[in-house]
């Protein structure tokens, strides 16, 4: 009798702020996050520091709002603005695959906030571990007789509908505009053949939010 083959999935989630949010002026090639009213200054560099600063900028400060526009005057007010995710578990455990030609599964949510004028993307930057064989055929669904291992989506802005291999520089998700909430379901699926033998196997799937460019 063949032993159950076992497959965890362990995901850390890494977040980076977006260098492309907010912006006071924008072109086809340069996005201007903030400006000012002076008559002097620039960046300075050293070895181990950068300074932007500005000479014979106005005395104002605080934040003055419209319905349209929010101006946040004093010394270098720029906000780039903010980009966050969480995962509903950062530990996937799709079990053991105790029948031949069965579809088993595991599925976790990864929410998105951003408020980048450009959107965002959550793709996967990094897989280490090993795993059964990759789905080739759009669907991890056992009809071929052959063990499969892959990801599915569900969410307002998936990139793909069928079942893809779990591979460095996946994009799972893709919005061109500020979200709220925006949450995706990740769904691992895994089956294995008569002709698969017995063992454990184990990931580390990185996957990153960005704001797009």
């Amino acid at each position: 009798m063949k032993t159950n083959k076992i497959l965890f999935l362990f995901l850390l989630s890494t977040i980076l702020i977006p260098s492309l949010v907010f912006s006071a002026m924008s072109s086809t090639n340069y996005y201007i996050y903030a400006d000012s009213v002076d008559y002097g200054g620039g960046l300075a560099t050293s070895t181990s520091y950068d300074l932007q600063d500005s000479v014979g900028g106005g005395d104002s400060t605080g934040i003055s709002t419209s319905t349209s526009y929010e101006v946040r005057a004093g010394y270098q007010a720029a906000v780039k603005g903010v980009l966050s995710m969480s995962l509903s578990s950062d530990n996937i455990d799709i079990g053991s695959l105790s029948a031949s030609g069965l579809v088993f599964s595991s599925s976790m949510f990864v929410t998105v906030d951003t408020n980048s004028v450009t959107g965002y993307s959550l793709s996967i930057s990094n897989v280490n571990g090993v795993s059964l064989a990759d789905v080739s055929d759009g669907a991890v669904d056992g009809d071929s007789g052959s063990e499969e291992y892959g990801l599915a989506l569900t969410g307002s802005n998936r990139m793909f509908s069928d079942d893809r291999a779990i591979v460095n520089g996946l994009v799972l998700v893709s919005s061109s505009a500020p979200v709220v909430s925006d949450q995706s379901t990740l769904i691992f699926k895994a089956v294995r053949s008569n002709n698969s033998g017995a063992a454990s196997y184990s990931q580390l799937v990185t996957i990153t939010a960005s704001a797009n460019l």
